[in-house]
């Protein structure tokens, strides 16, 4: 009776996991450790083309792996990984992880820190927009005011603008020390990578490589999971909270008090 029902079952689709260790190490290992069963393919082999048209599922970790995938299976269901969505691009074959942490993450973490800090400075790279910043705002019952700048170069006049009209600036390119040093005893400044806590913003979330490769692979495998004719039909991007980084000496400079449930939740404090 088992094996009739086998038999009858329709078979796992055969998921490849095309990246480079050198590149996304902490992202492939944690996607295979969540799925042992995933053939793996070096982008940079020979032979990781042929391995990808031969693929029924590919996850794609990385901005190369999902160029390779799409030009040898564009046919095929992808799922990316640690690609900027700017890059990504999903569509009705192609789904994944965005990179980016989602800005009401951020925001939300703002407000468990200090609830009536409702006005908010923004400052951003002109080539990579926070596109849900304003939507998480509203949300959140937050005002937001933007400054689009061309690049890290031209960040530090923005904070300056903003830093003294509200409670918190965002800085989503890098902080720089002297903007830290001039800021972070004044406003909140948040963070987008860790370098940034690191400076002197109150915290970070930025990307989580192996939380990303974690989610990138059940959903590889949830698509793999399904019946032939339904394998297109892949689900929406899906998005990761971010690894979180505190500067407790700045919290301390602001009079903000750090809970206990925030200081656990963090990767890492500095102090």
């Amino acid at each position: 009776m088992g094996l009739v029902a086998a038999l009858g079952a329709p078979a796992r689709a055969d998921v490849v996991l095309v990246g480079s260790d050198r590149e996304h190490k902490e992202t492939i290992d944690a996607a295979r450790q969540t799925a042992p069963g995933f053939s793996f393919a070096d982008v940079d082999s020979p032979d990781a083309a042929e391995q990808l048209r031969h693929a029924d599922v590919i996850l794609a970790v990385g901005a190369r792996a999902l160029v390779m995938a799409r030009t040898v299976a564009a046919d095929k269901p992808i799922v990316y990984a640690m690609v900027a969505a700017a890059d990504a691009q999903p569509g009705k074959a192609v789904t994944g992880v965005a990179l980016e942490v989602p800005a009401y993450a951020e925001l939300a973490q703002w407000k468990q820190l200090r609830y009536d800090g409702v006005r908010v400075g923004i400052v951003q790279d002109k080539a990579s927009p926070v596109t849900d910043a304003a939507k998480a705002a509203a949300a959140l019952g937050m005002t937001l005011t933007v400054r689009a700048v061309d690049g890290p170069a031209r960040a530090d006049a923005a904070v300056d603008e903003l830093a003294p009209k509200v409670d918190a600036v965002w800085v989503t390119t890098a902080l720089s020390p002297a903007a830290a040093n001039k800021w972070s005893g004044k406003v909140a400044l948040l963070g987008s990578q860790e370098k940034s806590t690191v400076a002197g913003a109150l915290f970070s979330l930025a990307p989580d490589a192996a939380d990303i490769g974690r989610r990138a692979a059940r959903l590889a495998l949830g698509i793999a999971g399904r019946a032939p004719a339904e394998r297109v039909n892949v689900p929406p991007p899906a998005t990761s909270n971010g690894a979180l980084t505190i500067n407790a000496t700045t919290a301390a400079a602001l009079g903000l008090e750090l809970p206990d449930p925030i200081l656990k939740k963090a990767r890492k404090i500095y102090r």
